[in-house]
């Protein structure tokens, strides 16, 4: 009977430690790209540049991104196999000597990096754009990597993979350079798919309609449509194709082509496929209406606002109200659901509203005074205000997640400081929008706006955030009935995916990820949603401390 009980407890201690030495290790190697990438330019070409080498050497940066979209397509094509592949992978790593390799690794790289540094410094040496350089510099950055990879798991499970898997990697690579190439066509705004001849036969109706909506304010309209050019004396507007629209038309079509897919089940087929062209030509009327307050706001109120603020985050506003406006109309109207007319519908239970919506409401309101200022957000206090309503009015559904903490949990906000200050990259917090702002405000109005700021940072933002991603999100990709999951439970896709995507909801996406993981790692350990919180308040009460002692502005940009 003891063996029973003794066994599952080994096996929490193992995926335990096992979950620190793996977070430690992506630690050190998103540390590494960041010091590299941060660090060193790429050099630039000239005509005398005839090797091969020297133009690798100019592209090199582009080996970062190119990575990461054939890491993520091979991840997404082996995601069905991902479980057995992570339970293989821990079980060859529980008793694995890694620290020997770790030391190889760490001092591949010291040379990687001193060859990196001879090889970018200002200004570039020709002679080192050779391609005896390039090969010693390919090969040290190969052998860096194999090594963290040997670090990570033995090498016979990495060749096992690899057979198992040639073709998904295959395919995942093919994916990923196909994806990698596109993006930047569209971010070069080259257009491969045809969307500036769809933007031109769309511009001239979206700019009738505009000059309709506006004919209704001002009597003294400018209106060019052979220059895309409207609005006032005061303030004018071009629309170009990267301001047209065609971006949310784009993300609307993509967003409900992958609603569709996840949700079939729950919807009707084909009556569900009239929401592509609903949310068409709801975002081209949204966006009409975006042109013509953004006329408005510039030509009657504020054309920095209009223009920093408002021209930045109307669109994502409009895309979010869309989206969120077909989820719920599918839901709703018998026409798209996929059930009974006798069958209610079900809504959401009163514990995830409790845990959703002060962050819902964080995010609605930081769009809305993001939209409403000229780079600096003095509108930042509205947002502490909503958080602590909507925490009030849930208050009684938060006292089971349990709030007890011990000294572990500010040690962890502590260290994820130390790792978020040393992934921070050297900007010149005097140029920063935050503190352009804070030095045209009087020293009142500065002091009440820092105040409303640190009270954000450290109290509101971080329980918004905990209460989502630690009590719900990382549940909920567990089971449905998230409610029944214990805390401590754990599972590496909802603990990989929750960290993954609280990083991205960051500038800083890696130090957001690697914070992620160490949140949850304080949930864990005792399953107290109390100490991640704890552990999130104290790394934002540290950097909070580092800003205002140090002028950082930078870390709250």
């Amino acid at each position: 009977m003891i063996s029973e009980y003794v066994m599952p407890v080994n096996m929490l201690v193992t995926s335990k430690r096992l979950a620190i030495r793996w977070m430690a290790l992506l630690a050190i190697m998103a540390f590494e790209l960041i010091e590299i990438t941060a660090r060193y330019e790429v050099p630039l070409l000239s005509v005398n540049n005839a090797d091969w080498s020297a133009w690798l050497f100019h592209f090199s940066k582009e080996i970062w991104s190119l990575s990461l979209w054939i890491f993520c397509a091979c991840l997404l094509i082996v995601s069905p196999r991902l479980k057995l592949i992570l339970g293989n992978l821990q079980e060859q790593s529980s008793d694995y000597r890694w620290l020997v390799w770790l030391a190889f690794h760490i001092l591949a790289f010291i040379a990687f990096a001193i060859i990196t540094a001879l090889i970018f410094e200002t200004p570039t040496n020709p002679a080192r754009l050779s391609p005896p350089w390039f090969t010693g510099w390919f090969a040290l950055a190969s052998a860096t990597l194999l090594l963290w990879l040997l670090a990570l798991a033995p090498g016979h499970f990495w060749l096992r993979l690899i057979r198992q898997e040639q073709m998904s990697l295959f395919f995942g690579c093919l994916l990923g350079l196909c994806a990698w190439i596109l993006i930047g066509m569209l971010v070069r705004q080259e257009a491969p798919l045809g969307q500036k001849e769809f933007w031109n036969s769309l511009a001239v109706p979206t700019l009738q309609l505009v000059h309709s909506l506006l004919g209704w304010v001002y009597s003294d309209l400018v209106y060019q449509p052979e220059r895309f050019l409207l609005g006032t004396a005061d303030f004018q507007v071009e629309i170009s194709y990267a301001c047209s629209g065609i971006e949310g038309i784009s993300l609307i079509m993509v967003f409900l082509a992958i609603y569709l897919w996840l949700f079939r089940k729950e919807l009707r087929f084909p009556q569900a496929f009239w929401l592509f062209p609903l949310g068409v030509i709801t975002i081209w009327l949204a966006n009409a209406l975006r042109i013509a307050i953004l006329v408005v706001i510039g030509a009657s109120f504020s054309s920095e606002i209009a223009a920093w603020g408002f021209h930045r985050q109307a669109g994502w506003i409009a895309f979010t109200l869309i989206a969120l406006g077909a989820i719920a109309l599918s839901n709703r109207l018998q026409f798209f659901a996929a059930t009974q007319t006798d069958v209610p519908v079900r809504t959401a239970k009163p514990l995830a509203a409790a845990l959703l919506v002060p962050f819902l409401v964080l995010m609605a309101v930081s769009m809305v005074s993001s939209a409403f200022s000229s780079g600096f957000d003095t509108l930042y206090p509205l947002r502490v205000v909503a958080i602590v309503i909507a925490l009030y009015y849930f208050r009684k559904a938060y006292a089971g997640l349990g709030w007890r903490c011990t000294w572990h949990s500010p040690a962890i906000g502590a260290a994820v400081f130390i790792i978020w200050i040393l992934l921070e990259p050297d900007i010149d917090s005097s140029k920063t929008a935050l503190s352009q702002g804070l030095v045209e405000l009087t020293s009142g109005s500065a002091a009440a706006w820092l105040v409303f700021r640190v009270l954000g940072s450290v109290i509101t933002v971080p329980l918004a955030e905990e209460l989502a991603f630690r009590g719900y999100l990382i549940r909920k990709l567990i089971a449905k009935d998230f409610e029944n999951v214990p805390l401590v439970q754990f599972s590496w896709f909802s603990f990989m995916l929750t960290s993954v995507l609280f990083g991205l909801l960051h500038e800083r996406w890696i130090a957001g990820t690697l914070a992620g993981m160490c949140y949850a790692l304080a949930l864990y350990r005792r399953g107290q949603i109390g100490d991640a919180v704890i552990a999130h308040m104290t790394t934002n009460a540290l950097i909070a401390i580092f800003v205002l002692t140090q002028a950082r502005w930078s870390l709250w940009s």
